[in-house]
């Protein structure tokens, strides 16, 4: 889903994206307390680059 081809998403695309971020959400929850704090770091990371692209989507999205 990182490609320079993702934005413009479709509205299945985009409900199926937000799937995927509340998903890494939990695992992230599942995460917390545990040494594999890189991990959880990875997955935040992740989460927040979804958040943008899912943000920068529907600023395009409004300016159409």
């Amino acid at each position: 889903m990182d490609t320079n081809h993702s934005h413009n998403l479709t509205l299945r695309e985009r409900v199926e994206l937000q799937t995927k971020i509340q998903h890494l959400e939990w695992l992230l929850k599942e995460c917390i307390g545990l040494e594999e704090y890189e991990l959880c770091s990875q997955i935040r990371n992740v989460i927040h680059k979804k958040y943008e692209l899912l943000a920068t989507n529907q600023n395009q999205n409004e300016l159409e």
